[in-house]
């Protein structure tokens, strides 16, 4: 579950798909909803929270929103890594 929420945090955040409603998002609301919108561990602390609560309840989905933001921070710098190193994240 939290491995699938960090990918929906990924796809959402880093991917070309998103990547004209991050743009736009950007222009109009840059402060707020344009910067979460960039930011893995922002994005994925709601994606956590909205995900934990539907999979697991209310009371339990602070602790999915701190994992996911957590994960989403890191795999986010592995991504950053492999990219000054060189490699391809296809």
């Amino acid at each position: 579950m939290l491995l699938g929420l960090t990918g929906i945090t990924m796809i959402v955040v880093r991917a070309e798909i998103f990547s004209r409603l991050r743009d736009w998002l950007l222009l109009k609301r840059p402060q707020d909803v344009g910067y979460l919108f960039t930011c893995p561990p922002c994005m994925g602390f709601w994606i956590g929270l909205l995900g934990g609560a539907i999979y697991a309840g209310v009371f339990v989905a602070p602790l999915y929103a701190g994992a996911v933001s957590l994960l989403a921070m890191l795999v986010d710098n592995w991504f950053a890594a492999l990219r000054r190193n060189g490699e391809t994240v296809e």
